[in-house]
């Protein structure tokens, strides 16, 4: 993933991010994050064309400029996500009680989990393996607002995701030893932010403990949210 796109991918998402939720376990959502979590963890070898996509690492002051915006603390060269993951955390809560009351409404069992995502024309797509799925695609087409809630939210947990793994990569920017780590350092997130970005992003699973988007899930095994 390129400055160049890290700047676009900001511009698009906004700037409040979603945070500190929870997910019932053992979705499709939560395997497939698993399973990519597991292969960076494991710091496996990248392909060539992968590394050559990565550019040279930059400093975490060039990063800042294109990235974290006053989140980036020059001084002590980390990265400030507390307040905007604070105020996305409240975004994300307020549209789970919205979504949790449109569902008891329908009769749909708020409780039960259920994965979203959107469509490339912005349509809210849910996982037809809720036995509910058109009932609840319905809600989404009959009321653009609670859709356009969803696509926020959505954004605002992409977006956050990548924050938090430019930030834990400007952590071990800082700890390396010399160039040949940086650089190895850069490829590894940044082919963590380019797989969120195409993978996952708008994808996000509802469920009784509440509302998280796959790049959280894929973080937070990770240890970085």
């Amino acid at each position: 993933m390129s400055i160049a796109t890290s700047a676009a991918a900001r511009a698009a998402f906004g700037d409040v991010m979603t945070a500190h939720q929870t997910v019932a376990a053992n979705t499709p959502a939560m395997a497939t994050a698993a399973k990519f979590a597991d292969f960076l963890a494991e710091k496996q070898p990248i392909k060539a064309a992968a590394v050559a996509r990565t550019g040279i690492a930059p400093s975490p002051e060039l990063l800042a400029k294109s990235l974290f915006g006053n989140a980036y603390d020059p001084d002590t060269k980390s990265v400030r996500l507390d307040k905007i993951a604070g105020e996305a955390q409240k975004r994300t809560a307020e549209f789970a009680g919205q979504l949790k009351t449109r569902l008891a409404a329908a009769g749909i069992d708020p409780t039960q989990p259920v994965e979203f995502s959107v469509g490339a024309d912005g349509r809210i797509i849910v996982d037809n393996s809720h036995p509910k799925s058109a009932e609840i695609a319905k809600l989404f087409e009959e009321d653009p607002a609670l859709a356009q809630a969803y696509r926020n939210v959505a954004a605002q947990n992409d977006h956050l995701a990548i924050l938090q793994a430019g930030a834990a990569y400007v952590k071990e920017w800082s700890t390396a030893a010399n160039d040949e780590e940086r650089q190895a350092i850069w490829n590894r997130y940044s082919t963590l932010m380019e797989r969120m970005s195409s993978m996952f992003s708008g994808r996000m699973t509802f469920g009784a403990a509440g509302t998280i988007g796959e790049s959280q899930q894929i973080l937070r095994r990770m240890g970085l949210a």
